[in-house]
C-alpha cells in the first residue's frame, strides 16, 4: 500500500466492487509474524483454515487448561515443545515434546499444559466451524459484559465518539456508498448529524456537504471533529461540530500537496490545548500535522514505524485481503497523552505501538530529527482503532481475537474484553463515566476485502463497556 497506483486499486475495490470469481484460494502466511490470539489463562493460538481443514498453533503456560469438550473433527496433536496431560475415555495420556495424539471425532478429551513454554501443533479435519462461527468455549466472552448502545440494520458503523455529556455520534462506513455520513444515536438509533441536508443523501459529491468521513473525535472543549476523506470529491477536509448549537462551526480544506486527490486519511487526534491536529494518512503512509490557528500542515513521512508490516490480518482462520491480495494498511490508529504531548500510532497491519513527542511537530522539526524521536511503546495487535485515557491506558482494537486489547501506561499488553460478536471491532472510543464504546461493522465480510459478495450479516452494533 505504499504507492500511488495500489492506492487507486483500493479505491476501485471500494466503490466498484468488484467480486472475484469463486475459487479454491491457497493460503500462504507465516505464523512467526503477529501477535498471539489469547483464549484462556496462559492458552495461545495462531490458526488458519483452509476448504477442508483447520491447523493451529498453541502456545501454552503450566497450568492452563483447556476444559472438557468434544467436536466432530479428528485432531493430530503434535507436541513440539513442554508437555501435556490429556484425558480421554477415562484414562490419562503423558504426551511430552515429540510426541504425537491422535483424538477420534465426538470423543470429550481435555488437555493441562504440565511445563511453561509448551508448543503444540494441531490438525483438524474437516474444518473447525466451532471456531470459525464463534461458538467454541474459547471464544466466549472474557471480561466485562457488553452493552448493546445503537443497532445498525442496512449500514454499518464506521468510528465511533463520545461528548463529554454522554452524546454518541458515529460515521457510516463509506463501504457500501451510504445515504447517510455522520449520524447521532438516540434512543438507540441513528439519527442524521446535524442534520439530513448535510448528508450526501445518494447524490454527487458536494463541497457543502459530507462525502466520505470516518475518523471522529471529541475534544475537551467538546467540539465534534470529523475527517472527511473526500475520496469522491477528491479533496480531504476536517470539519468540526459546535454541539451546543448542533451546527457546523468551521470546515478546514487540507492542502492539494498535503492530501492530494486519493488520499487515506481516515483517523484524527486533537489538541485542543495547542490548536493542533494530527491526522494518519495511508496512501503514501504518513503522520499530517496541521495548526488549527493558521491551517498550515505539514506531512511526515517515509519513516518504517509508518508502514505496514508484513503480516497477515487472520480472522476466524482466514487471511483477509484487499482489493485481491493480502491486506497491507500501513499508519491508522493516531492518539495523544492527555497532557497533549506525545503522539501515539501505528499501523492496521503492525505489532507496535509507537509513540514521539508532539512538540516536535509544533516546533517544526524536521523529518530526520522526528524520525530519530520515535520510540517502540509496546506490542499491539493487528488493529483498526485505538483510544488513550487520562490515565496513559491505550484500548486497542485486536482484529483476530474479536477483542480490545489493553496497552497500560508501563507498556504491558493485556485482553480486556473477549466475545464472539466482535467481529471487525472497527473504533473505541472513552467517555467521561468510564465506559469504552466499541464499533463493529463484519469489515472483513464487504467485498472489498473478501472479493465475493457481501456476506456481512446484519445488524451491526456500537456496543459500550464498563472498563
Amino acid at each position: 500500500m505504499n504507492t500511488g497506483k495500489s492506492i487507486l486499486i483500493q479505491a476501485a475495490a471500494l466503490f466498484s466492487f468488484g467480486v472475484m470469481p469463486a475459487q479454491q484460494k491457497i493460503v500462504h502466511t507465516d505464523f512467526s509474524k503477529g501477535t498471539w490470539e489469547s483464549v484462556g489463562k496462559g492458552l495461545q493460538r495462531k490458526w488458519v483454515s483452509g476448504a477442508e481443514s483447520t491447523f493451529a498453533f498453541w502456545k501454552m503456560d503450566k497450568g492452563a487448561h483447556v476444559p472438557p469438550h468434544q467436536h466432530p473433527n479428528e485432531q493430530v496433536t503434535y507436541i513440539t515443545k513442554g508437555s501435556v496431560k490429556v484425558l480421554m475415555n477415562n484414562k490419562e495420556y503423558i504426551v511430552k515434546a515429540g510426541g504425537v495424539l491422535i483424538i477420534p471425532a465426538g470423543i470429550t478429551h481435555e488437555f493441562f499444559c504440565l511445563e511453561d513454554g509448551t508448543e503444540d501443533l494441531d490438525f483438524f479435519t474437516p474444518v473447525r466451524k466451532d471456531w470459525t462461527d464463534g461458538t467454541a468455549s474459547y471464544l466466549q466472552q472474557q471480561g466485562n459484559p457488553l452493552e448493546i448502545v445503537a443497532q445498525f440494520n442496512d449500514v454499518r458503523p464506521g468510528n465511533v465518539a463520545v461528548s463529554r455529556t454522554g452524546r454518541v455520534f458515529a460515521t457510516i462506513h463509506p463501504l457500501g456508498a451510504p445515504k447517510q455520513q455522520l449520524v447521532e444515536i438516540v434512543n438507540g438509533k441513528p439519527v442524521p448529524f446535524p442534520s439530513a441536508a448535510l448528508q450526501k443523501n445518494g447524490g454527487p459529491a458536494s463541497n457543502d456537504q459530507l462525502d466520505t468521513p470516518l475518523g471522529i473525535t471529541v475534544d475537551k472543549e467538546n467540539r465534534l471533529w470529523v475527517i472527511d476523506m473526500g475520496l469522491e470529491l477528491g479533496k480531504t477536509r476536517l470539519w468540526w461540530f459546535d454541539l451546543k448549537k448542533n451546527k457546523v462551526a468551521e470546515k478546514i480544506e487540507l492542502p492539494a500537496d498535503i492530501a492530494p486527490k486519493g488520499s487515506f486519511i481516515q483517523d484524527v487526534a486533537i489538541d485542543e490545548k495547542n490548536g493542533w491536529a494530527y491526522l494518519a494518512g495511508i496512501a503514501n503512509p504518513g503522520i499530517i500535522a496541521l495548526n488549527l490557528k493558521t491551517k498550515k500542515a505539514r506531512r511526515f513521512s517515509g519513516h518504517a514505524s509508518l508502514q505496514s508490516e508484513d503480516v497477515d490480518i487472520i480472522i476466524d482462520g482466514k487471511v483477509i485481503d484487499f482489493g485481491g491480495k493480502p491486506a497491507r494498511v500501513a499508519v491508522n490508529p493516531i492518539t495523544l497523552s492527555n497532557d497533549r504531548e506525545t503522539i501515539f500510532f501505528g499501523s492496521m497491519n503492525g505489532t507496535s505501538w509507537y509513540k514521539v513527542p508532539a512538540r516536535l511537530f509544533r516546533d517544526n522539526s524536521d523529518d530526520i530529527t522526528i524520525g530519530n524521536s520515535i520510540q517502540k511503546f509496546g506490542d499491539k495487535p493487528i488493529s483498526d482503532g485505538a483510544a488513550t485515557d487520562k490515565s496513559g491506558n491505550h484500548y486497542i482494537t485486536n482484529l483476530g481475537g474479536h477483542s480490545i486489547s489493553k496497552l497500560d501506561a508501563n507498556g504491558q499488553l493485556t485482553e480486556l474484553i473477549k466475545d464472539g460478536r466482535l467481529k471487525w471491532p472497527d473504533n473505541v472510543a472513552v467517555s467521561e463515566d468510564g465506559y469504552l464504546y466499541i464499533s463493529v461493522n463484519q469489515l472483513n465480510s464487504t467485498p472489498a476485502f473478501s472479493g465475493e459478495a457481501d456476506k456481512g450479516k446484519p445488524p451491526y452494533f456500537i456496543y459500550r463497556v464498563k472498563l
